[in-house]
């Protein structure tokens, strides 16, 4: 087991797998994002963030409302959020 020191809210921006979704929308891909702070409304903030910096930056707007999943730990809290994006 691992502990985090954690002051404040920390956000760790990963791009997540991409996948195509099919012929009729072959621009179209998942991106996911984990953020982490004290809180869960904290921790989903900073994934929100994240997942808006990964569209942004590669161009794609949003087509879908994020999804998360949220685990509490000892210090902190885990949210890892996934959304559908499409150019």
């Amino acid at each position: 087991m691992t502990v985090r020191a954690n002051f404040g809210a920390i956000a760790i921006a990963m791009l997540g797998a991409a996948f195509a979704t099919g012929p009729a929308h072959a621009d179209c891909k998942a991106i996911g994002a984990v953020g982490t702070g004290v809180t869960q409304d904290i921790a989903k903030f900073m994934a929100t963030a994240a997942l808006k910096n990964i569209r942004e930056n590669q161009g794609y707007g949003p087509s879908s409302t994020p999804t998360f999943k949220c685990e509490s730990g000892i210090i902190a809290t885990d949210c890892h959020a996934r959304q559908k994006v499409c150019k």
